[in-house]
């Protein structure tokens, strides 16, 4: 019996040490410390591997994109590593679906690219191991990364998730016109009325006024504001009343709060509730589609999309005639404000646990974040898409076969239209030989940046506080959403409602969840 039970003893002992050796060997296979050991590997210089390979690539494309397979950018790219991909590719909101089947269905691709992965997505199938940690194969095969990284150390907390891993590559943008959200005003209308740019809200709502009963475009039915939809109005216009929010949240001094619970905001809705009865705000705002949008750009007096997309110019420079909408002061803000956009764009990449060369896909991933990779992937191929000036100071997109700079540009290169993990600096992509651009970008730095504040951090919640978030957050992202339609439309009384609506967030969780985010934030103070 002794014997026995001696042989069970060692018996477990060595079915304990088994799976734990395999444990281990399957962690390090997905963390990439096996690296190719074939042999075929090549751990600096071009190609990356000396034999081709071909891995799958999901991300997020864009309808003015060719299928990436005959875009330029992927040819040069296969020439110069030896790595070919097969494409998962889908726009918007299909491609969210087919990510969120990928990671249900277990089917996943290689690698994510253009992959626009939230936070608790990089949490979520990163501690599930789906997504592999990528710190040491960025110690060891992303010397560009790296130094980017050490240029701007903001980087690095922002992508740590709160397991001290790194699940996902991002972006950085650093152009001046990415700072900040931009509301546009039809200067050609202003100047027909002799209006002068507002300074306040009472001043931006007469120039709206003005719009309607004037029109001094001759268009008929004059739309004096419109937005995409209610939140890109929402961004444009709601720090002019203090407040300013990243999803709903923002803090102050340290201190975490709602914004849409603020007494701005409710100025904000009382003063689009006006507009709205008074149709100086686009009645049809709540239900229009984009095309339906970007086809009311003749009839429009201020809107939320670049100028050359409302109103399809031949000639740029057209667009230097609706400049941006400076920051307004209102009765209960006497300071200009406006939104200052995260320069990191967080969950533009990353490899799964079906990669089979890891050490492989970060060295192809890492040449994105060269200067060189960056403008490869922005501008496309020298020649065909842009072309330099002689001393190599500045640069124009090119166009060819009867089509548009930004059509032929879409043929090359992943960056039109959608967002892959890459350098947009200002130092590059100010050289843009296009004086129009360089205009807009002085107003913004003139009139807009230097009132840009960032309402709340790049952070990352624990498995547990994003479980709560994912319970509390649809019910009261929906509540809000369904309030601000009906306080701005008049089906609910402003007045009268306003209590109730406060108590109904309440109701929801929202303490809870304003404490979740005051608890990653004092986390996020501490470590930055």
């Amino acid at each position: 019996m002794k014997k026995r039970k001696k042989a069970l003893f060692y018996l477990t002992v060595l079915l304990t040490s088994m799976a734990l050796v395999a444990g281990c060997a399957k962690n390090e296979t997905k963390t990439g410390a096996d690296k190719d050991a074939d042999g075929n590997f090549n751990e600096t210089g071009y190609p990356i591997v000396k034999e081709p390979i071909t891995l799958t690539m999901m991300g997020q494309s864009s309808p003015v994109q060719p299928d990436w397979k005959d875009m330029g950018f992927f040819k040069e790219m296969k020439e110069k590593t030896n790595i070919d991909f097969e494409f998962k590719t889908a726009p918007s909101d299909d491609y969210k679906q087919k990510k969120q089947l990928a990671f249900a269905s277990m089917e996943l691709p290689d690698v994510f690219y253009g992959a626009e992965l939230t936070s608790a997505e990089e949490v979520s199938y990163g501690t599930q191991e789906m997504l592999i940690p990528l710190e040491d194969l960025i110690d060891k095969y992303a010397p560009n990364f790296k130094k980017v990284m050490e240029e701007h150390p903001e980087i690095k907390p922002s992508i740590t998730a709160p397991d001290g891993h790194i699940y996902a590559l991002p972006g950085l943008d650093t152009t001046t016109q990415s700072k900040t959200p931009i509301m546009w005003m039809n200067k050609p209308w202003m100047d027909k009325i002799g209006a002068k740019t507002p300074e306040t809200v009472d001043d931006l709502y007469q120039l709206l006024k003005d719009f309607k009963e004037k029109d001094p475009g001759n268009v008929g039915e004059v739309i004096p504001l419109t937005a995409n939809s209610p939140a890109d109005l929402r961004v444009g216009l709601l720090p002019n009343f203090g407040v300013i929010q990243s999803d709903g949240i923002f803090q102050k001094d340290g201190k975490v709060d709602y914004a849409f619970m603020q007494e701005g905001f409710k100025e904000y809705v009382t003063f689009m509730n006006n507009l709205y009865n008074e149709k100086l705000l686009d009645n049809d705002m709540f239900s229009h589609t984009w095309e339906q949008f970007v086809a009311k750009g003749p009839k429009v007096g201020i809107y939320s999309t670049w100028p050359i997309v409302m109103l399809g110019f031949e000639d740029s420079s057209e667009a230097l005639k609706y400049p941006p909408l400076p920051p307004l002061t209102s009765s209960v803000n006497d300071k200009k404000l406006t939104i200052e956009m995260p320069e990191v764009r967080r969950g533009r990449a990353a490899i799964t646990s079906e990669n089979k060369y890891p050490e492989a896909t970060m060295r192809w991933l890492d040449y994105a974040y060269s200067e060189e990779g960056s403008i490869l992937a922005r501008l496309g191929i020298e020649g065909e898409s842009y072309e330099w000036n002689e001393d190599k100071t500045k640069w124009k997109l090119l166009s060819k076969d009867g089509l548009s700079t930004t059509e032929t540009n879409s043929q090359y290169a992943p960056g039109v239209g959608t967002n892959v993990p890459m350098v947009l600096s200002q130092e590059i992509f100010g050289k843009e030989d296009n004086p129009t651009i360089h205009e807009i970008n002085k107003n913004l730095a003139n009139e807009l940046l230097p009132h840009a504040e960032m309402p709340y951090p790049l952070v990352y919640f624990t498995e547990d506080e994003q479980d709560r978030i994912n319970t509390l957050k649809p019910d009261i992202d929906t509540y809000f959403e369904q309030m601000e339609a009906k306080f701005i439309t008049g089906a609910e009384s402003i007045e009268t409602g306003w209590d109730k609506y406060i108590e109904t967030l309440e109701g929801l969780g929202i303490d809870e969840y304003i404490e979740i985010h005051q608890d990653a934030y004092d986390r996020w103070a501490k470590e930055k």
